[in-house]
């Protein structure tokens, strides 16, 4: 085993030795312990944290498909019910659901980037 030297706060050393009392191990050993399970909890914490972002990921995805649906059931009642010509100055249903199909990818851009910086 290789040996470390490392300074610890009175109360540190002071709650080892009163852990050191309670059990039938070297204080070394306990040292050694401590610090494995110390390390152990670190790398778990490191882990969580890209699956954190991992989940937001893949929130955002499950918002923007459904923002995408929501655009689709909009696009299909659209056609279903044209014929409202003074809503839209567009002269076409294409050049309407263009515009629609625009400002739906806008909106979701922005929702995009207001949950990023959040």
């Amino acid at each position: 085993m290789q040996r470390i030297v490392t300074y610890l706060e009175d109360d540190v050393v002071g709650n080892i030795k009163k852990l050191y009392k309670n059990s039938n191990i070297s204080i070394s050993k306990m040292a050694s312990e401590l610090m494995d399970i110390g390390y152990k909890v670190k790398l778990h914490h490191e882990s969580r944290s890209g699956s954190q972002e991992e989940k937001k990921a893949a929130l955002v995805d499950k918002h923007t498909e459904y923002l995408l649906k929501i655009m689709a059931v909009a696009n299909d009642i659209y056609r279903c019910v044209r014929n409202e010509r003074s809503k839209y100055a567009e002269s076409t249903v294409d050049e309407a659901l263009t515009t629609i199909h625009t400002r739906a990818l806008n909106f979701i851009s922005k929702e995009l980037e207001e949950s990023g910086n959040k």
